[in-house]
């Protein structure tokens, strides 16, 4: 990735102006970035501080609400029924833009696949004095370009990154589950369903033979291999959630690059058992969502035993009733801390 401004030498009156900010002199501070500016118009580092510095002085009593402003067509995608479950409670209206051309005084973004050159939509509504929070979304990988970042009051993404949990502007959801998943429609406990297990999606990625090999060992199960990710021979999202009502156990093997999937929610909606993984040092599920019920292994060789003696001891049941209620409070706590995270962003 590019070098950021801010990572470029400073110059000594900069190096003031930088420990009066982090002192809390902010007007002094304000000044410096002014005559910085006054002496090198096109200085962006002492633009960028100047910003801050106006925000950490701006009282004003009340901001209207946020505008959604979508970078990417919500009709159709995945996250689009998500996004507004846990932050439609807070927005004032909603734009889909895909243009990055549109701003709002209180704006909360949604994107995904950031570049480079998307970086001037960011920089130029900072520079308005626009109140920022971008949803990063698709980033499995860690590969997309963060040098918005900065721009932004608050980060609010997907997929738990130890790097980036230590930037305090930056805060980490679950995906959540396809567009059109969610029906409310009332679980069936363990006795009354027709599968053990059940596993729709592409068998290729990392752990999914072992995983596969490993459920299939147990019988009772139902299988629905598709040749790729989200392909035309995947199931409907219709057929999807029909064949998770009628499941207890939902195995979750990690994707490609990471431990998270939709397949996690969408079981938990269902009101299923995901089984998730976790690495040696690095429960994922835990970093992510906090103390939780889930079944979590190192190895998709536990499953068996770990099945069989929920199986003997009559605990399936309670278990699957534990994960739905645990789910159940998790959404609206989660809706209720992303709300606090954009308010005290903007200062609203």
């Amino acid at each position: 990735m590019r070098r950021h401004f801010l990572e470029k030498p400073k110059s000594a009156e900069m190096h003031a102006a930088l420990s009066r900010f982090q002192s809390g002199l902010y007007e002094h501070a304000g000044v410096q970035f002014l005559s910085i500016l006054r002496k090198d118009p096109a200085d962006k580092e002492a633009l960028f501080f100047l910003r801050l510095v106006e925000r950490r002085l701006d009282r004003k009593v009340q901001r209207p609400p946020p505008t959604l402003i979508w970078q990417f067509n919500p009709e159709g995608t995945w996250e689009g029924d998500w996004i507004r479950r846990l932050f439609g409670g807070i927005i004032g209206n909603e734009i889909v833009d895909t243009q990055w051309s549109q701003t709002a005084e209180s704006m909360i973004v949604v994107d995904n696949r950031l570049v480079e050159a998307k970086l001037p939509y960011y920089a130029a509504a900072f520079e308005r004095g626009c109140r920022i929070v971008l949803i990063h979304l698709s980033d499995e990988a860690f590969r997309d370009d963060t040098s918005a970042y900065p721009y932004c009051d608050a980060v609010i993404r997907n997929y738990y990154s130890e790097l980036l949990a230590d930037a305090a502007r930056v805060h980490f959801f679950p995906l959540g589950y396809k567009t059109g998943f969610a029906t409310g429609a009332l679980h069936k406990s363990a006795p009354a369903q027709k599968y053990l297990w059940s596993f729709a999606g592409d068998p290729k990625k990392t752990t999914r033979t072992e995983m596969l090999a490993a459920m299939e060992s147990l019988g009772g199960g139902f299988k629905h291999l598709t040749s790729d990710f989200n392909s035309a021979d995947a199931l409907p999202v219709s057929a999807y959630r029909a064949l998770m009502d009628e499941s207890i156990f939902i195995p979750c093997p990690s994707g490609w690059s990471n431990l998270d999937s939709f397949r996690v929610y969408e079981a938990l909606e269902a009101g299923c058992i995901p089984i998730v993984e976790k690495r040696p040092n690095f429960d994922y599920f835990a970093r992510l969502c906090g103390p939780h019920p889930l079944p979590t292994v190192s190895t998709w060789s536990e499953v068996p035993a770990l099945i069989q003696r929920l199986q003997a001891d009559g605990s399936v049941e309670a278990l699957r009733q534990t994960c739905a209620e645990w789910w159940t409070s998790y959404v609206p706590a989660l809706k209720q801390s992303l709300e606090k995270t954009v308010k005290d962003a903007m200062a609203l």
